[in-house]
């Protein structure tokens, strides 16, 4: 009878122990990483304050605003870390919350570092890459995760599974290298060694990964959107959203406030599509009121000497020049709007930088320029 009993009291602790420590099927969790549009390049406004309960975000870094790594958070943007802005995770949870049973929480996990290449995501070759950056505002982001984004994820990732159940994982990276298909084949990668670390199951958890700003707003960037529509054709449970109609920020690269809370709806639209639980709804596309009027044509080369050299089609009033994070490093006035310009870039960091320009009347392009 002593056995018995020591049995029944073993069997007890052993149940009570799995209740408390068991995951919430009704805590949706969506994993979220790339570079700057995943991080969020465009200010959150009084309207994006306005957060739904059941929203929650786990940081995955500190700050002075009360975020703790690895301590859930409502879901108040920025999302990302403290440094970022509003982001596509933002809405992509609201909507998912509005469109899911009675009952469902969101839980976001975002990881992400502006400008970075997708190695900084591969666990087998990040560190060699990460170890020879020189960039000090890089360097700056990739402390806040102990220099390895991925593994910062992976950890986060599996601090949410304890409370909640991976629905799905999302992608924004490219602007800076998806041009081949060595790109596709790194996504594939990054999302199997995903499955493998944190033990999904890869028809369940589908990857969902974002268009960058398209053509048809002069996406700096839009030539890497048929690499990335590409993946749709190549690999298993690997879903691309449209970023049609998701209006660009002034730089062309980023998207603006409205066009992430476009972008994030996007997300959502195409996860519930695939589970097959969305109500469609047909959205009209605003046309943007400080979209330019009047189109403005802009050539230019950086010479040996390290000097952009510039012509417009319109005089000029200034010019802005952007490192690929999103960041403002420089804004230069025109005197005279002058047509011409000469920029001597020598004190500038030697990388991949967005050019801004910005006519009398108001209409503005961009180019973008390796150093």
């Amino acid at each position: 009878m002593k056995a018995i009993f020591r049995s029944l009291i073993c069997a007890v602790i052993v149940m009570t122990s799995l209740s408390v420590n068991a995951q919430d099927e009704n805590f949706w969790i969506f994993l979220c990483f790339g570079q700057s549009n995943m991080a969020g390049s465009a200010p959150a406004e009084k309207i994006d304050s306005v957060v739904p309960e059941g929203l929650l975000s786990l940081s995955a870094t500190n700050g002075t605003d009360g975020r703790r790594i690895g301590e859930w958070r409502k879901a108040l943007p920025p999302i990302c870390r403290q440094d970022t802005k509003l982001s596509p995770a933002d809405y992509f949870g609201r909507e998912i919350l509005a469109n899911a049973p009675a009952g469902t929480r969101v839980g976001i996990v975002s990881v992400a570092v502006e400008g970075c290449p997708l190695t900084f995501f591969d666990k087998d070759s990040c560190q060699q890459v990460i170890a020879r950056e020189q960039r000090d505002w890089m360097n700056n982001i990739l402390n806040q995760y102990d220099r390895n984004p991925y593994k910062r994820l992976v950890e986060m990732a599996r601090l949410a599974q304890k409370d909640g159940v991976i629905k799905g994982i999302l992608l924004h990276q490219g602007e800076t290298d998806a041009y081949t298909p060595s790109w596709q084949r790194r996504v594939y990668k990054i999302y199997k060694d995903l499955q493998a670390d944190l033990k999904l199951d890869s028809f369940s958890v589908p990857m969902l990964v974002g268009e960058t700003v398209r053509k048809e707003y002069n996406g700096v960037c839009a030539h890497a959107n048929p690499t990335i529509d590409g993946l749709v054709n190549r690999y298993h449970n690997i879903y691309v959203v449209t970023s049609e109609g998701c209006l660009p920020g002034k730089d062309n690269v980023h998207f603006s406030s409205e066009g992430y809370r476009e972008l994030g709806r996007r997300y959502a639209e195409k996860y519930l599509e695939r589970v097959g639980t969305y109500r469609k709804v047909t959205r009209r596309v605003e046309k943007s009121t400080s979209e330019p009027e009047l189109f403005l044509n802009v050539a230019g080369y950086i010479n040996g000497k390290r000097v952009l050299k510039a012509s417009a089609s319109s005089p000029l009033a200034k010019v802005d020049i952007v490192s690929f994070s999103g960041q403002t490093i420089q804004t230069i006035s025109v005197e005279g709007g002058a047509k011409d310009v000469d920029i001597d870039l020598k004190e500038l960091p030697v990388e991949t930088l967005i050019f801004v320009f910005t006519a009398l009347d108001g209409s503005s392009n961009t180019l973008k320029l390796e150093q």
